[in-house]
C-alpha cells in the first residue's frame, strides 16, 4: 500500500517539479536576453543604413545594421503601406537571434490610430516568450514569420537583397 502511494506522489510531483525547474531556466534566459539588450544599446556602435521598396508590401523601408567590431548585434527594419507603419528591432548575439521589438501603428484615414508592440525572447532559435503590448500569449504565425526574417536580414547584409528577405 505505501509503495502504490509513494508512486502516485512520484506521479505528481515529478511533473511538477520539472516544470518548475523549466520556468525557472526560462526566467534565468529572458534576465540573461535583457542583460544583453542593455549592453548593446549602450554601447557606440558602427552603423550602415540601406533603403528598399516592394509594390504591395513596403514604402520607404529602411535597414540599419548595427556592428559591434565586424559582428551584427542589431538590425532595425521600419516601412510603411498604406495607412500603417512599423519599426521592428532584432538583436543578436554571437550570431543568434535573440529578441525581437515590434510596433506597428495604424489606422484609417479619418479613423483612431491603433498601436501595438510585440515582443519575442529566442534562444537555440526557438521563442521561450511571446508578448503583445505587456501580456504573454501564446506563440503564432508572427513568432514564425519573426524568426525567419531575423535570419533572412542577417544574410541580406550581404546580398543587399531587403525586399526578396522581407517580402517574399
Amino acid at each position: 500500500m505505501n509503495r502504490i502511494i509513494i508512486t502516485l506522489l512520484l506521479t505528481i510531483a515529478l511533473p511538477v517539479l520539472s516544470l518548475h525547474a523549466q520556468q525557472k531556466n526560462t526566467e534565468t534566459d529572458i534576465s540573461a536576453i535583457r542583460a544583453a539588450f542593455k549592453e548593446i544599446n549602450t554601447l557606440s556602435l558602427k552603423q550602415e543604413q540601406f533603403k528598399y521598396e516592394s509594390d504591395g508590401c513596403v514604402e520607404d523601408g529602411i535597414v540599419q545594421y548595427f556592428f559591434k567590431g565586424k559582428e551584427i548585434v542589431k538590425i532595425i527594419e521600419s516601412g510603411s503601406i498604406g495607412d500603417g507603419s512599423w519599426k521592428k528591432e532584432y538583436y543578436y548575439q554571437s550570431g543568434n537571434f535573440i529578441f525581437s521589438y515590434e510596433k506597428l501603428i495604424g489606422g484609417s484615414a479619418g479613423g483612431e490610430v491603433t498601436q501595438s508592440e510585440y515582443r519575442i525572447y529566442a534562444k537555440d532559435g526557438a521563442a521561450i516568450r511571446y508578448m503583445e503590448d505587456q501580456k504573454i500569449i501564446q506563440p503564432d504565425s508572427r513568432v514564425t514569420q519573426t524568426l525567419a526574417a531575423a535570419g533572412k536580414l542577417l544574410k541580406a547584409y550581404t546580398t543587399k537583397k531587403f525586399a526578396a528577405a522581407l517580402c517574399e
